[in-house]
């Protein structure tokens, strides 16, 4: 075969297979570039995901916050007195029923009602022995009415402490849901900046091992090309030396 045929074939020979390590980079390269934007696209539809999930619990917890917030505002105002001192509330409450230091409003409609019954009773049960409008009969109505104020006082009292009781016990509820609530959302909070952390790093750690293999690709491309190169290059000296050799 002719030397120039021989050193024509082995050019292209050289040639052909630079071309296919290009190719055989670019395709690695290429590939990195999909799986990079897939790496990419999943990153974030997990957070797209992570930060819906992430609402939805807000969302739910709203209505707690802000109930547990109405009832600590209302604590407050019944604990505050003038110059940031603490308020006993119930001793407010209980002024607020008329039943400050002890004492109730003798005109309430029920204790009035009672006070004549009783009066009234008494009155016939002297006059059927004849006793009418003496000192004891005068006695006995001022202690059955001192008892009776006595008996309505702790009658109102005890509804007024049920009742306040009731209502700061409503609050108490209210603020400790509230709170709880709070605690919960925080704790979910820090997992979704967790998750959402761990998101990023996996995003980057998968980046980064797709930029090192194309990094790889490219070097091994080059490589190829240049082994191509040479090995022609070889083959057309060794194509020389025969030449020579036998010319």
């Amino acid at each position: 075969m002719p030397l120039a045929v021989l050193a024509g074939a082995s050019i292209l020979g050289g040639a052909y297979s630079a071309k296919q390590a290009r190719k055989s980079a670019k395709a690695q390269v290429e590939a990195g570039d999909r799986a990079a934007a897939l790496e990419a696209q999943s990153a974030a539809d997990q957070l797209k995901l992570q930060r819906e999930i992430w609402e939805k619990q807000q969302a739910d917890y709203k209505p707690y916050l802000e109930q547990g917030t109405y009832g600590i505002s209302r604590l407050g105002d019944l604990m505050k007195q003038g110059q940031g001192q603490l308020n006993n509330p119930f001793d407010s409450y209980l002024a607020s029923k008329g039943l400050a230091g002890g004492r109730f409003d003798t005109n309430n409609p029920a204790y009035q009602f009672q006070l004549k019954q009783g009066q009234q009773a008494l009155d016939r049960s002297a006059a059927a022995r004849g006793m009418g409008y003496s000192g004891a009969q005068m006695k006995a109505a001022q202690q059955f009415g001192q008892g009776l104020a006595s008996q309505q006082y702790d009658k109102e009292y005890n509804r007024a402490n049920n009742e306040f009781t009731d209502y700061f016990n409503r609050l108490a509820s209210l603020s400790q849901g509230g709170q709880q609530a709070a605690q919960s959302l925080g704790g979910l909070g820090s997992n979704y900046s967790l998750n959402a952390a761990n998101t990023f790093a996996k995003l980057s750690n998968a980046q980064t091992s797709i930029l090192g293999q194309q990094a790889n690709a490219r070097a091994s491309g080059y490589a190829g090309r240049a082994n191509a190169f040479n090995q022609g290059l070889g083959n057309m000296i060794d194509i020389y030396g025969i030449s020579k050799k036998y010319g």
